[in-house]
């Protein structure tokens, strides 16, 4: 690499980090409160919960400053889960989906698990 040529950051800033978390979330509890699902959401429904509880829960762990909240997160990030399918039986009138229940919690440890193995990468302070 030539030195005059710009380089790319190496870090992603601790904002930035915080509004795609923010933006995540949000799409995540907005879109599984829809009364309605189009057809290939219907097809894709499980694939979906595992890349939209572990992508959220991957941005928590990136947030997170020690052990300890990463494990706070992924107990919030479950109750979330849990709590979205409890409000889908009680507004709908849907079954409780247990599947999606496990689906969530599993991602979110499959996500805490491929956190740790690769070394917890964190962002640096602004």
């Amino acid at each position: 690499m030539a030195p005059d040529e710009p380089r790319l950051p190496v870090a992603i800033s601790l904002l930035a980090l915080r509004i795609a978390a923010g933006g995540w979330l949000t799409v995540l509890i907005v879109g599984s409160l829809q009364p309605a699902r189009p057809r290939p959401v219907r097809a894709l429904h499980r694939p979906i919960h595992y890349v939209a509880f572990a992508g959220v829960a991957l941005l928590l762990f990136a947030l997170s400053r020690t052990r300890r909240s990463e494990i706070l997160g992924a107990l919030a990030i479950f109750v979330l889960g849990f709590s979205l399918e409890l409000l889908q039986h009680l507004v709908y009138r849907n079954p409780l989906e247990w599947r999606d229940i496990t689906d969530g919690a599993l991602a979110v440890l499959l996500a805490l698990a491929l956190y740790r193995l690769t070394r917890a990468w964190k962002p640096r302070p602004t």
